[in-house]
């Protein structure tokens, strides 16, 4: 069974250092939520507070309605995956993921009937007499996830699980934790600083920074539409490009001035910007909302290239647009060598707008 997880005005410290601000979260039951944030955001603490591994300095933990602010982990129903694998190397796999029940006092039948179905459940029912020296590390990890679902917990918190797994092998395991999540419906909080992890996994995203969230969505919405500059620059692979534009209007018309060079914006933002004539703002735009044209033209933002690396299924530029340096991507077929000076369209729809000051989106959606 599936519970919501709740925070009030949660608050955790550690000497002058306030690794969690006042936070007021709430995890849906069934929901996957991913807590994305730089080393030392306080992401791991959060959800160590959310597990009664940190014991909360103010505000309260509520786990199914339940206030679980003062209570042990063992009581919160709650299980944990760790970065580190923490299998016990004398017992084989069965005996490993049979653990938690063993400690219940759980009947040997009920254990061997459990243990046979989240087994099967992860595909390493094969293993079940294997000792974990006999493993690779994708299979110890299976181990340990089985180990924690096998004691039907209302709530998953996982804290980077992948983080020590090859390149292709966290791939395969993050299909493979969505697929089961799907299957087990657990209320699952999964930690990472990996965004690709959180934009491929997460049915939300709470991006943190310093103690705080400053966004929380789904994926699509952290991507295209980041409340900050802070947003924009961490998520995306390269982030997101900014540039420095100035509002103007002409005979009614408003535009953004990228240096010499106007650049239309969307027709519903007109009348919001007419206001703000004028006044300096930060352009955003995605490296592949960005349209390449081998030489510049009418329309076409002159930029001259850096460095042209190519990716297989894409081309990344680096380019120069006056004091700004983009990144590009376009396809790989396209002749472009550097010191080029190629055109750059962006695509209108897809802008977005920061203030100079606040580093914050504008509402203009």
């Amino acid at each position: 069974m599936a519970a919501e997880i709740r925070l009030e005005k949660v608050r955790k410290t550690f000497g002058k250092v306030v690794a969690v601000k006042d936070m007021d979260l709430v995890v849906e039951p069934k929901e996957f939520l991913v807590l994305l944030g730089p080393s030392g955001c306080g992401k791991t603490t959060t959800l160590r507070c959310i597990a009664g591994l940190e014991r909360v300095d103010q505000g309260k933990v509520f786990i199914g309605g339940r206030d679980v602010t003062a209570l042990a982990p063992s009581k919160r129903g709650i299980a944990m995956v760790f970065q580190s694998y923490a299998v016990f190397p004398h017992m084989t796999v069965a005996q490993n993921i049979a653990f938690g029940l063993r400690m219940r006092h759980t009947p040997k039948e009920e254990i061997k009937k459990a243990v046979k179905e989240v087994a099967e459940l992860l595909q390493i029912d094969e293993l079940l007499d294997r000792y974990p020296s006999q493993l690779s590390g994708g299979q110890r990890q299976r181990v340990a996830v089985a180990r924690a679902l096998v004691m039907r917990p209302e709530v998953l918190l996982m804290d980077e699980p992948l983080s020590n797994l090859d390149a292709l092998l966290r791939l395969q395991m993050r299909a493979e934790l969505k697929k089961l999540h799907r299957e087990v419906g657990t209320t699952t909080v999964y930690v990472t600083h990996d965004q690709i992890e959180a934009l491929s996994l997460g049915d939300r995203i709470a991006v943190m920074r310093e103690g705080e969230i400053v966004q929380l969505d789904t994926p699509n919405e952290v991507y295209d539409k980041p409340a900050s500059v802070f947003v924009g620059g961490f998520i995306g692979t390269p982030p997101m490009n900014f540039l420095r534009a100035e509002v103007k209007s002409t005979d009614g018309e408003v535009y953004l001035a990228v240096g010499d060079f106007s650049v239309e914006v969307h027709e519903e933002w007109q009348g919001k910007l007419k206001d703000m004539a004028g006044k300096s703002l930060i352009l955003g735009i995605r490296a592949e909302n960005i349209e390449v044209r081998s030489t510049p033209g009418e329309g076409a933002l002159p930029a001259q290239v850096v460095v042209s690396e190519p990716l297989g299924s894409q081309q990344l530029l680096t380019v120069q647009v006056g004091s700004d340096v983009l990144k590009v991507a376009t396809s790989p077929d396209l002749a472009i060598r550097p010191g080029q000076t190629i055109g750059l369209v962006l695509t209108k729809g897809k802008i977005r707008l920061f203030d100079e000051a606040t580093q914050k989106a504008l509402k203009l959606d």
